[in-house]
């Protein structure tokens, strides 16, 4: 088995702007799932009842429900979903920048 050395001296932005799109589209996938479960958790051990009873006692609506938190969760996974995708071809851009000064990164590959 021989062992070869290979350079990586560019990263094209377009291709780091659809992984980090595919890749924030499954993370946003699986908070949203994350999210689901423990509220049902909570729920079963009865936190959003004394949640609500609370805001409910000191002069509020107990509003915390299913459709609240999810919507919450959502728009904030949204946000950072495409903050990612936005800022990926930027490090790739930076990445190539680097690379023109100091050089690439260095990848053994062996061959079978």
């Amino acid at each position: 088995m021989a062992q070869k050395e290979v350079v990586l001296t560019r990263v094209s932005p377009m291709s780091a702007f659809r992984v980090a799109l595919a890749l924030s589209l499954v993370a946003l996938v699986a908070w949203l799932v994350c999210v689901t479960i423990l509220y049902l958790g909570l729920a079963a051990a009865g936190v959003w009842e004394n949640v609500n009873s609370v805001i409910g006692g000191i002069g509020g609506d107990g509003i915390i429900g299913y459709g609240m938190v999810i919507s919450l969760s959502a728009l904030g996974g949204a946000v950072l979903a495409l903050l990612t995708t936005a800022l990926a071809p930027v490090g790739a851009l930076i990445y190539n920048a680097v690379v023109d000064l100091f050089g690439g990164l260095v990848i053994e590959v062996q061959e079978n």
